[in-house]
């Protein structure tokens, strides 16, 4: 159920306001018709949230054909010309990098990065909002930018959501493998970028349905194992209003008027 303002709108009323991006149809429709509730204080904050969540989808896509390859932290690789790896196996970009040229590069050269599935989430959001704000504020918001860990990243605002009906496109989500073997701790589990047509990506994995993802992570179970990887009810979501605030550029925006 989509929300804004208080009036619920039905995916035509919805499309009439979001922009028109790759993905903007199946991200409407998979709100609308799902049961849990998304609420939007004001149209833009919604037009914010679809353009966002289509970009995550197109940088996780791009990011699938890129090369990249998947490391464990302590083989982190990257650009030199760009990126410092750090002890921790992050990828710390040089003083002299804008922000955005450095995570495009990721993207162009992609056959000189190998880092961690969680690193690669940090890198499809924040990409995603770079093509979502434009570089200008993106310099300007993280203009230190470390890429290893996604979580308490500055001006990246996430939550953590219960999932408790279908999917939402742009949405990161995680499979747990319970009973991963010790000799393969690195599929213990794998953060995934929710696509349209019930697909996801997995950095090192690649991309696939449900059963795929749970095959792949089964192959690494320990000898004897009963139990099979599956996708936890949760999801990690940007907060929207939070990141509409530090990007206030977007009152920019054309605005259209809420159908009656």
């Amino acid at each position: 159920m989509l929300v804004i303002q208080g009036q619920r709108l039905t995916i035509s009323q919805a499309q009439q306001l979001a922009p028109a991006l790759n993905h903007s149809q199946e991200i409407i429709s998979s709100m609308v018709n799902n049961g849990e509730v998304y609420l939007f204080s004001s149209e833009l904050v919604f037009r914010l949230a679809v353009t966002l969540r289509s970009h995550i989808i197109d940088s996780a896509l791009t990011l699938a054909k890129s090369g990249a390859d998947f490391e464990t932290f302590y083989r982190t690789k990257g650009n030199p010309n760009y990126w410092e790896i750090t002890e921790m196996g992050g990828l710390q970009l040089k003083n002299n990098t804008q922000p955005s040229t450095g995570l495009q590069d990721i993207f162009n050269n992609g056959s000189t990065y190998g880092f961690e599935c969680a690193t690669a989430m940090e890198i499809v959001l924040l990409h995603g909002i770079l093509l979502s704000i434009g570089e200008e504020l993106f310099n300007t918001l993280y203009a230190h930018l470390y890429l290893w860990d996604w979580q308490d990243v500055p001006n990246l605002p996430l939550t953590i959501e219960p999932v408790q009906q279908g999917d939402i496109p742009g949405d990161v989500r995680y499979f747990k493998n319970p009973q991963v073997s010790p000799n393969h701790m690195a599929f213990q589990g794998e953060n995934v970028i929710v696509l349209p047509n019930g697909r996801y990506y997995g950095h090192g994995v690649g991309i696939g349905d449900h059963d795929y993802f749970v095959t792949q992570l089964n192959k690494a179970r320990r000898p004897g194992a009963t139990i099979d990887a599956y996708l936890m009810p949760r999801a990690t979501r940007i907060v929207v209003e939070r990141l509409a605030y530090l990007s206030q550029s977007f009152i920019q925006i054309p605005q259209p008027t809420l159908p009656v």
